[in-house]
């Protein structure tokens, strides 16, 4: 590519860019975000591909996103197997550099090595920029001198990636210079101005046969074709978590914009926790539930919420994987995670930014995302006030529950007559029965 055809491509990047940034000047993007195949990002932590894999993975997506490096040092151990093999089946693919530079003329260095390492049919380029390793200079003067970098060598698309408040906070002027925004976030809607909406960190792949981030492109501002260079993919209606249940716990949007009936949603009225007093099915946008909010006297659509566990419940079993962060602002995984199906005990602990719930385990923190987990305790009887217990089960004399205590066991298929339920100080409950004893409120052990 000649050096005048990459900078009148460059120009044009630019002009695109710019109107898709506005919302960063003047405070938050107003369009909707939309539904479309999975864009995966992926790394040596999902393994060597395979060719079957990538085939099956090919209706799976919109396109994905391979680490490259992990900084200058490092390179993604299966970088070059799993890109081949997305040029191989037609998977447009970009490719990211995950950060470690420690100045601008190192910055300057780990690009030019991304740059030099990456696969050339990549459709594009991206700096992961999620961590400050930066001791001299600033961060914003080292992230322009990699994007500087990056466009000597590439007329190829430049994007931005990085958690929402660490964006604003170590690159909110030097990320304006990027062709996108690609912004994590997995508590609500971003609320700074994207193109790239990573929403969660485990959806899962039957293709892979695990999960992965995920992330949804905003089509608004850039369409399908734009990160693919035209190689388009069937786009998938799917629709926001439409389980919500009366009593539960919801935060409202700050890009809530109407209510069901499309009269507006004052501002003052975003950005606030309310607890859900009815729930009706309807099909509406990226809605399967209208919910009433009684303290507003409104229905809101389910897309516009995000619905947490508040006060203490004990244990939760998880519907999904889920990663393990050592900070309750998720942002610092440990590595680690909870496996779909997994008992977890824990406690509810509000998030630093007020907006979200975490639950605080022995492992470190996780979402308390009710799309992703349910408690793990009944916490209510029945009209019947009885329960048939799932397995074999033990009553017990004390309220500790410990083996010494038990005094008669109970088959599974057993009917039980209950007087209460009761709480301990964890959160966790059981059942007291009629003859004064006591047994386990566990889903996983009674139903009712």
């Amino acid at each position: 590519m000649s050096t005048n055809h990459r900078w009148a491509k460059r120009l044009t990047q630019a002009a695109v860019a710019a109107s898709a940034l506005v919302g960063i000047a003047w405070g938050g993007q107003t369009v909707a975000s939309a539904s479309t195949l999975a864009i995966p990002d992926i790394s040596e932590w999902q393994g060597k591909l395979t060719s079957t894999q990538v085939s099956n993975l090919k209706s799976q997506v919109s396109f994905v996103i391979n680490r490259r490096q992990y900084g200058s040092s490092y390179v993604d151990k299966y970088a070059a197997n799993n890109t081949s093999l997305y040029a191989k089946y037609g998977i447009p693919f970009g490719e990211y550099d995950y950060a470690t530079f420690t100045s601008a003329a190192s910055a300057k260095t780990e690009a030019k090595n991304f740059y030099n390492r990456s696969n050339k049919n990549a459709k594009f380029y991206a700096l992961d920029f999620e961590e400050n390793d930066v001791t001299s200079g600033t961060t914003n003067a080292a992230v322009k001198a990699w994007y500087d970098e990056m466009s000597s060598l590439t007329g190829k698309k430049l994007i931005f990636y990085s958690y929402q408040s660490f964006a604003t906070t170590y690159a909110n002027s030097a990320r304006t210079k990027f062709d996108a925004q690609w912004i994590a976030n997995y508590s609500y809607t971003p609320t700074i101005s994207f193109a790239l909406w990573q929403y969660t960190d485990s959806n899962y792949l039957s293709s892979l046969g695990e999960a992965t981030d995920n992330s949804r492109a905003e089509t608004s501002v850039h369409p399908i074709s734009w990160w693919t260079d035209g190689v388009t993919t069937a786009l998938a209606h799917t629709y926001s978590y439409s389980s919500f249940r009366t009593g539960q716990h919801v935060y409202l949007h700050k890009g809530a914009s109407k209510y069901v009936d499309r009269t507006k949603i004052d501002t003052s009225d975003r950005q606030k926790f309310y607890t859900i007093s009815d729930v009706k099915p309807l099909t509406m946008s990226n809605s399967k539930q209208e919910l009433y909010i009684k303290e507003l006297g409104q229905w809101v659509l389910s897309q516009d919420v995000t619905g947490y566990w508040v006060g203490q419940h004990g244990s939760f079993n998880l519907h999904d994987n889920v990663n393990i962060y050592s900070d309750s602002s998720l942002t610092k995984k440990t590595g680690q995670k909870y496996k779909n199906g997994t008992q977890v005990a824990g406690k509810v602990v509000k998030a630093p930014d007020g907006k979200s719930y975490r639950i605080k385990t022995d492992k470190g923190y996780i979402t308390a995302n009710l799309a992703r987990l349910n408690h793990a305790y009944f916490e209510s009887m029945n009209s019947s006030k009885t329960v048939t217990t799932k397995q074999k089960i033990y009553a017990y004399n004390k309220t500790s529950m410990t083996k010494a205590s038990r005094v008669k066991s109970y088959k599974k298929g057993t009917t039980l007559n209950v007087t209460a339920i009761k709480k301990r100080s964890t959160g966790s409950r059981y059942y007291v029965l009629t003859n004064g004893n006591y047994v386990t409120a566990l889903h996983g052990h009674v139903d009712k």
